[in-house]
């Protein structure tokens, strides 16, 4: 329960909370492309998983997930769903037989393309008239990189990405 203190004589705390702005400004941003992974039977999840490997090319569901900002559990059922597509592949890795190395099929990298393409264009679309973001980029990856070397990165992922 908050304090008995009158609305009028706090300081709003949303308004100025730098990861609800992140949050409000990706869920705002993200949402025509959200709609178009509904379209083509992708989520989220799937999505994240697909555009990390088109990124980084092949990795273990470990570093997959660490990429993807996703909880393993969450990557291994995008992984189960995005395999029985056909998407991706899952193979023996060279030196431990029992981790996985996961990859992009030629059907999955045709569809990440269309999506990447799809998303770029949403978002250059929604950010037309908003002045050039790459200043925002930068300091987004700035205050990252600092922050990963602050405290590290956190292995506890929110879940609710």
């Amino acid at each position: 329960m908050l304090p008995d203190v009158a609305p009028a004589d706090r300081t709003p705390f949303l308004a100025d909370y730098l990861p609800y702005l992140l949050r409000q400004a990706d869920q705002t941003l993200s949402a025509p492309f959200y709609a178009v992974l509904a379209e083509r039977g992708v989520a989220r999840s799937e999505w994240r998983v697909l555009a990390v490997l088109a990124d980084l090319g092949e990795l273990t569901v470990q570093a997959l997930a660490t990429a993807s900002l996703s909880p393993q559990p969450t990557v291994t059922h995008a992984l189960r769903r995005l395999e029985a597509r056909g998407l991706v592949r899952r193979d023996p890795g060279a030196e431990d037989r029992r981790q996985r190395i996961v990859s992009v099929t030629p059907d999955g990298a045709r569809l990440t393309i269309e999506l990447m393409d799809e998303a770029r264009r949403l978002e250059s679309a929604a950010l037309a008239d908003a002045g050039d973001p790459a200043p925002l980029v930068a300091a987004l990856r700035t205050l990252t990189e600092h922050l990963d070397t602050v405290d590290g990165p956190d292995p506890a992922v929110d879940s609710t990405r």
